[in-house]
């Protein structure tokens, strides 16, 4: 029978079998079950004090800690872990003395926060204004691990406990166990392996052992794989089919992934990606897939090391949940997601940290681990891949670890394209196209005004929805059709085979039935234009994200030094000025344009101070521009 694990991110298969075949003494297996039987008849009015007195700190005992209870926070609003686990008895005399510091802290093996029995870990309790111990319990945890240092935290409502480990960048969850259901069925294995890893011995030395162990395990295999992959890609660089060649190298790193055929996706220039099919598989796919494949397919990829709260937050002290949440963070440059990632992790983080505008608010989607992330997803994080192999990976992962399909990202290069304000500038857009018809101007104002109103218009309301659909018929011609007009003229600047003619002839079409449409699509030019844009990864933001027809991006991050293996580099200096001619447009006056880099270029630094048009800030890894006041 296999262990009853309900998520697990710390182990590959060989090693949860290793910690559940482990030996557990006899004694304590019959004690641990022993607790929970006799706990059964008062779990269903267990309040959290009985929880702790009759479940919880009996099973720290057989767990072999030394403990101390309620410690003293050292920020007086927060209210403390319920218990502080120790290395030892003499970690914990020695830390006495420092009780309600954060040097009393620095002693402890881990942090345990407990909920009543049968607590729901992953929300907030909603009806009140959410003081720190009703918000998230799964945040609260990781903001003690935090601010705290402890290396490990519990989380645990008696039946359910959630191991975390603090890493460099962020809290990770790392396992899960239901253990209820493991020890009142008689599976022993779980017992197992839940001893071996939740007890003292698995924090002190079991565990940090076998993560050492898979590291070295990792570094081989991903050093193996890195020589085939280059060998690979370099053998094929520039070639006509680099998309199915890189692809067959990433199916053989992650065979779990669903990645379309080279027909698939130059067709649909998409991917739909099935939900909750994935099953782990092989080391590799035990990790998180954007960091290796950062390592194996980025020639130099910048380090996603930014403090989020700094950027975003700064010392704006009125800042709250709700602000946090309406904002829109475009990544012109995502590759594999290591900026993604970092992002969806530290806004969440951040939402709990911060309060509503009202005492009284509650939003459910918020106060859940799950939705929330998916919400930002949904709702705040936008970005442009240019790779379509990265592309494929990126959406992968994040439907993998997060089961949302992040349909605000897409794939296309955001240095090849054009605005609807530029179509003005080509063309003379207020003459009239024909007796009756309106000219290109009008379309195109109508065009906008039409998405003011869709976007303005509820979902959820009967009326309301009618209409969007009948607007919504009528945007999906016109975008169609706008499209066809920007991309060939930017195809005019790849080829000389599409004249002026023939681009007034489609935007002075715009309004024109479907059967004139069909006559421009037969022509040979016509199709030319259509694969240089997609071979090209044309991309026109105001099309692909209408939100910028009636709004504009708070943050803007780029990683200008990201070059994938098979690319042609191109200096960092260039690629950040291209950068920032196309994002800033559409961002706000406020907002904020953040370069991500691996070490500060004094050159460039220098180069964007002389600007006019915009201030710029350095710092660690990173400069930050704003707008001028013109």
């Amino acid at each position: 029978m296999q262990p009853l694990i309900l998520q697990n991110t710390l182990c590959t298969p060989s090693s949860i079998e290793t910690l559940s075949s482990a030996p557990i003494d006899g004694e304590v297996y019959s004690s641990l079950t022993g607790l929970l039987t006799k706990f059964q008849d008062i779990k269903k009015f267990a309040s959290e004090i009985h929880t702790e007195i009759h479940l919880v700190k009996p099973m720290l005992k057989l767990l072999g800690f030394t403990y101390e209870s309620k410690p003293k926070f050292f920020e007086d609003h927060v209210k403390g872990p319920d218990v502080a686990l120790f290395y030892s008895e003499d970690f914990r005399v020695k830390s006495s003395k420092l009780w309600g510091t954060r040097e009393y802290y620095d002693n402890t093996l881990g942090i345990l926060v407990l909920k009543r029995y049968g607590r729901n870990l992953h929300e907030g309790i909603t009806g009140f204004y959410l003081e720190f111990e009703n918000r998230i319990p799964l945040y609260q945890v990781m903001y003690l691990l935090k601010n705290s240092h402890a290396p490990w935290g519990i989380l645990t409502n008696g039946r359910y406990w959630i191991l975390i480990k603090k890493p460099v960048a962020f809290e990770q969850k790392l396992i899960e166990i239901d253990l209820e259901a493991s020890l009142l069925s008689g599976d022993e294995k779980s017992a197992r392996l839940f001893f071996n890893t939740f007890s003292h011995m698995g924090l002190n030395k079991t565990l940090p052992e076998i993560l050492e162990h898979q590291r070295q395990i990792l570094i081989k295999h991903l050093k193996d794989k890195k020589k085939v992959s280059r060998k690979v890609v370099g053998s094929f660089k520039k070639r006509v089919d680099i998309y199915p060649r890189i692809r067959d190298v990433y199916r053989e790193l992650f065979p779990d992934d669903t990645l379309p055929s080279t027909e698939t996706y130059l067709k649909h220039y998409a991917i739909e990606v099935e939900n909750n099919t994935y099953q782990k598989t092989g080391i590799v796919n035990e990790y998180d897939r954007s960091d290796i494949c950062s390592y194996l397919f980025t020639g130099n990829q910048t380090k996603a090391d930014f403090d989020i709260e700094e950027i975003i937050i700064g010392q704006n002290k009125q800042y709250t949940k709700e602000d946090l949440l309406s904002l829109r963070i475009l990544d012109m440059t995502p590759g594999f997601g290591n900026v993604t990632t970092k992002l969806l992790e530290g806004i969440a983080y951040l939402s709990f940290v911060l309060p509503y505008h009202e005492k009284t608010s509650f939003i459910a989607e918020w106060e859940n681990e799950k939705s929330l992330k998916k919400y930002i997803l949904d709702h705040n994080l936008y970005g442009i891949e240019r790779s379509h192999i990265c592309y494929d990976a990126l959406i992968n992962m994040l439907n993998h670890r997060y089961g949302a399909t992040a349909h605000h990202y897409k794939p296309g290069n955001p240095l090849i394209g054009i605005t609807l304000k530029d179509i003005g500038n080509l063309f003379d857009i207020t003459k009239q196209g024909s007796l009756f018809g309106r000219n290109p101007k009008e379309v195109l104002d109508e065009f906008r005004e039409m998405y003011r109103l869709y976007f303005s218009l509820s979902s959820k309301i009967k009326e309301d929805l009618k209409v969007r659909e009948e607007i919504g018929v009528k945007l999906k011609i016109y975008v169609s059709r706008i499209k066809d007009v920007m991309d060939a003229t930017t195809a005019t600047f790849f080829t000389k085979d599409i004249d002026i003619k023939k681009l007034e002839d489609l935007l002075y079409s715009l309004e024109a039935d479907e059967s004139t449409w069909d006559i421009f699509r037969k022509k040979g030019w016509y199709t030319e234009f259509q694969h240089l844009a997609l071979r090209n990864g044309f991309f026109h933001m105001e099309l692909e994200f209408p939100i910028l027809l009636t709004n504009a991006y708070d943050f803007i991050f780029i990683q200008p030094a990201l070059n994938y293996s098979w690319e042609d580099e191109i200096p960092v200096g260039e690629a950040t000025k291209a950068f920032i001619k196309k994002g800033m447009p559409f961002l706000k006056q406020d907002g904020k344009f953040v370069v991500l880099l691996d070490d500060e270029e004094e050159v460039l630094l220098s180069d964007l101070q002389k600007s006019k048009k915009y201030a710029v800030k350095a710092k660690k890894n990173l400069f930050i521009l704003t707008k001028r006041d013109l």
